[in-house]
């Protein structure tokens, strides 16, 4: 493509696309495995994985090959019918989600599949109220927003929420408040809070909450999930972002051992191919449920081929493993840069971030134009990445499962240029 050709197509997009977010967009036109290239010809090593729906990379192979496939047989038929590809990925995701899940129920991604738990949650409870953590995200639609702790995003809603989710404190380790066991003192709030509240139908909660990459410690998760089985509250579990092996795991829930009522994916379930989303659901919460006539393209036929060929492939190139370690590799490498910004390093797997301070031992945030300046360094050197966390200091780096270590020294090579330049400037 020229460069006359490749402005004209940003010109374009300006022209008739409505974006959520204000900027010049990089228009994309090649994805392979961890590599994207723009319309001007410049590859970017992808650590954001497409928005985290490309798991086993760009254009995998085998999950084209499944969808194209079905493409020439049955692509979308009613809630009232079935088909061969949707009956194996719901089996596929019996089999592989945590054993107290028995029943798929299909959505078009995972705003919607938020959507469609709560309201499951309410008619089996036949309670109103859902309890999330502090800096929670699940989803931007109208419902889903009433659970998202962030400001900015609630006030988009245009109106006042009717008070029926109520939040409490996340297990923010780095910046925990409580000087003596902070796995876990700061679920006593949690507990005077859900005193008052008898009308929760369930907790939601990502087991690893991908906004800044906040990792509980066992102990949290475990008297959490005491907390509100005590409470005869519901868990939802909120696998959008962190199954479909994103953390090292098939589904993040093992990682702790929980067993939820209720358990949501997306993002990644179709290998970036079409839009889905699921509801996992145990017998007795699935059995009297009622989502109505919607969504009408739910379980897209392509899209289940995509998904389960994308599990396929998970599972034959043990992608979940490499995950594992590569989260453990790139650990490894951004500490050994010793920098005195790195602040602290999550990662779960491939879900989490390096957190940016001015200072490490006041922890003083790093302020959000040096945060600004780094990232766009870092694009400049060809690292697509976002900037995420509770105060929009933490690099998000959720790179395709197939990433490479070698590709990892590359973006390490690019930050310990950016760190020092974007310092000094």
């Amino acid at each position: 493509m020229t460069k006359d050709q490749a402005e004209e197509l940003v010109a374009k997009d300006d022209k008739y696309i409505l974006r959520p977010w204000s900027g010049t967009p990089t228009p994309i036109v090649k994805g392979e495995d961890c590599i994207i290239t723009d319309a001007h010809g410049k590859q970017f090593i992808d650590f954001t994985a497409g928005y985290f729906v490309n798991n086993a990379g760009h254009c995998n192979p085998r999950v084209v090959k499944a969808a194209t496939e079905q493409l020439t047989q049955i692509t979308q038929v009613s809630g009232k019918h079935t088909t061969p590809p949707l009956i194996n990925l719901a089996e596929r995701l019996v089999q592989l989600t945590p054993k107290s899940l028995t029943k798929a129920f299909f959505t078009t991604g995972g705003s919607e599949a938020t959507e469609n738990a709560m309201k499951m949650a309410r008619q089996y409870t036949k309670k109103t109220d859902i309890v999330a953590l502090k800096n929670a995200y699940h989803g931007l639609t109208l419902g889903a927003l009433e659970a998202c702790a962030a400001q900015k995003y609630r006030d988009t809603a245009g109106i006042p929420f009717g008070g029926y989710v109520h939040f409490v404190p996340t297990p923010y380790c780095y910046r925990c408040p409580h000087e003596k066991d902070c796995a876990t003192q700061c679920l006593d709030e949690t507990e005077a809070q859900l005193d008052a509240k008898p009308e929760a139908a369930a907790l939601i909660a990502e087991p690893v909450q991908a906004v800044g990459g906040i990792i509980p410690p066992t102990k949290w998760w475990e008297r959490m999930d005491e907390i509100r089985r005590k409470r005869r509250m519901l868990l939802i579990l909120d696998e959008i972002q962190t199954g479909v092996g994103r953390t090292g795991k098939m589904f993040a829930a093992e990682h702790y051992g929980l067993e939820p009522d209720i358990l949501t994916a997306g993002k990644g379930l179709s290998g970036g191919v079409g839009s889905l989303g699921a509801v996992m659901a145990s017998t007795e919460v699935a059995e009297n449920y009622f989502g109505g006539t919607t969504p009408t393209s739910a379980g897209n036929a392509v899209s289940a081929a995509a998904g389960v060929a994308l599990f396929d492939t998970l599972i034959d190139d043990k992608l979940v493993e490499n995950c594992a370690n590569m989260g453990n590799y790139i650990t490894e490498a951004v500490a050994a840069l010793d920098d005195p910004w790195v602040g602290d390093i999550r990662f779960k797997g491939l879900l989490g971030g390096v957190e940016l301070v001015s200072d490490r031992g006041s922890k003083e945030i790093l302020p959000k134009d040096q945060v600004v300046g780094v990232a766009d360094a870092l694009h400049q050197d060809g690292m697509l990445i976002t900037v995420s966390g509770l105060h929009g200091n933490v690099l998000r780096l959720q790179p395709p499962l197939t990433i490479k270590s070698t590709q990892i020294d590359s973006f390490i090579d690019s930050l310990k240029r950016a760190l020092p330049a974007v310092r000094g400037s």
